[in-house]
């Protein structure tokens, strides 16, 4: 059976010595494993679609297990992430966390689109990098079901006007009345947390250009990453250590 469908290639890796195996975020299938034969050949035909990050319309057959990529159309392969070891490292991370959320058979176009969007913006050196991504980081648990409740105590409903502190466990910030529910939950900051809530809504192309202080990013990164890897049941991204190694 042949199947087209559009799709963004999460990883690429030897299969064997002339194939390769992809891992492919699908529009139509979610994500899946198909190998490329013949891709590790420099003069294959599938080369340029079926490199990380790459934008590419896809035939594919499928197999009792895998799927064979038939054709392969580039749409776009984001070519300039490449040139820049800051913006390429954390567009992998994109693709580590779409690929640790997205399961074969379970579409998420909204997912999809965003990923997509987020890979060109980043693809521009005139946008504010870090802003891209706490808006990614927000949108994606959006889009994935795990949205943290943000607008009042996860607890009571409380919306006092400072005090907070945000919770892995229960979901969500906490009002100095309920601190007590969890006693690992970490402070964050009124302006942080207004931050937060600018970017879960607001649209990504937006906020391309909006400069935020280290200080709201570093304090907003750390609560997130801690409630990406809660709840996907993950223990670290392999792209944000290397970041740190740099």
């Amino acid at each position: 059976m042949l199947v087209k469908t559009a799709g963004i290639v999460l990883k690429n890796s030897k299969f064997n010595e002339n194939d390769s195996l992809l891992v492919i975020f699908t529009r139509k299938m979610g994500k899946i494993s198909a190998v490329a034969k013949g891709a590790r050949n420099p003069k294959s035909v599938l080369l340029a679609g079926i490199q990380p990050f790459c934008y590419s319309d896809f035939v594919l057959y499928k197999g009792k297990s895998l799927y064979t990529v038939s054709q392969c159309d580039t749409k776009q392969s984001f070519y300039k992430l490449r040139e820049d070891l800051d913006r390429l490292t954390y567009a992998s991370y994109l693709l580590e966390l779409v690929g640790a959320e997205i399961s074969e058979g379970s579409t998420n176009n909204r997912l999809f689109n965003l990923l997509g969007k987020t890979l060109l913006l980043m693809s521009n050196p005139d946008i504010e990098l870090k802003t891209v991504l706490r808006a990614f980081e927000l949108k994606f648990l959006y889009y994935s079901g795990y949205t943290p409740h943000l607008s009042s105590c996860v607890n009571c409903n409380s919306n006092q006007q400072s005090g907070w502190r945000f919770s892995n466990k229960e979901g969500g910030i906490l009002c100095s009345d309920c601190h007590n529910v969890d006693y690992k939950a970490v402070k964050i900051s009124d302006h942080t947390l207004k931050l937060a809530r600018y970017l879960l809504f607001k649209d990504i192309n937006e906020v391309q250009k909006l400069k935020i202080s280290d200080f709201l990013n570093n304090e907003l990164s750390k609560v997130l990453k801690e409630y990406i890897l809660v709840h996907i049941n993950k223990q670290s991204f392999k792209s944000l250590d290397l970041i740190e190694k740099i």
